[in-house]
């Protein structure tokens, strides 16, 4: 576990300059995603907010704890309390709401005062839908056969059928047959293993987020949040729901989500 001496950084600027008070983000943020990620909206604010977007501590997905191992990494390195700026709000995307709930609790001890809880199509992660991202990710795959995808996609099948709603099981066996997979390409290529590791390191990276939020569980806070949802998710997780007419994909980008969470993030004064 990171040391309070470990200088790394847990969250990083979105708005680099912004002096407003803090808002804090929490999703899984990775390159060359098709959805909408925080940065946009962050760039997309009208108004001086300072937003950080959390950054997965290292190592995760390899602790017995992976629930705590997050909170305490997010939680225990954010400068503020008292003679700091205040956190504003606090936002979660999908399974990103779990954290940002809980950390919002966090927040709340600190400074007195609750933060804005905004959470973006909120989730609880499950191995349905672990198993369509591995699917996804195997479809994106390059320098992979047909006959090689297919074998990939029984393999997912099989592993659905041996470990059925156990996500533990699930993400620990979907990480082995990803690794195998980019071991199997990158090897063809002539690409050493620790490229492979690479990979499959950011993979086991995600598999633990997930698997600490399904540990951690939303929690009693996601009932004071506004729940803003895209067309076609399911709601009833939070006191308040906003739904909008667009695709989960454009979400964090589209102009009517980002006027409304600026006019519920704006109008909240916090005192540090």
């Amino acid at each position: 576990m990171p040391g309070s001496g470990d200088t790394r950084a847990a969250w990083a600027p979105l708005v680099p300059g912004a002096d407003g008070d803090v808002v804090l983000a929490v999703d899984f943020a990775t390159t060359g995603r098709r959805e909408a990620t925080f940065a946009e909206l962050a760039g997309l604010l009208p108004g001086p907010l300072d937003v950080r977007q959390a950054v997965p501590p290292p190592d995760a997905g390899r602790e017995d704890d992976p629930a705590g191992y997050h909170l305490r990494w997010w939680g225990g390195r954010v400068a503020y309390g008292p003679g700091a700026r205040p956190v504003r709000a606090v936002l979660g995307y999908c399974a990103g709401s779990v954290f940002a709930s809980r950390l919002a609790d966090v927040v709340e001890r600190r400074q007195g005062e609750r933060p804005v809880l905004l959470l973006f199509d909120p989730e609880v992660p499950t191995v349905a839908g672990l198993d369509r991202d591995v699917r996804r990710a195997v479809e994106g795959m390059d320098g992979v056969s047909d006959e090689e995808r297919a074998g990939l996609r029984r393999g997912i099948d099989r592993i659905r059928d041996a470990t059925g709603d156990d996500f533990d099981k699930a993400a620990e066996a979907f990480v082995a047959l990803y690794r195998e997979a980019y071991g199997t390409v990158l090897a063809r290529m002539g690409v050493g293993g620790h490229f492979a590791e690479q990979l499959t390191g950011l993979f086991r990276s995600y598999t633990g987020y997930l698997t600490a939020a399904r540990h951690l569980g939303p929690g009693p806070g996601w009932a004071s949040a506004t729940s803003l949802l895209s067309s076609g998710r399911s709601g009833g997780h939070t006191g308040r729901e906003i739904r909008f007419p667009v695709s989960q994909e454009d979400l964090l980008r589209d102009p009517g989500v980002i006027r409304t969470a600026y006019e519920l993030i704006s109008p909240t004064e916090i005192t540090g």
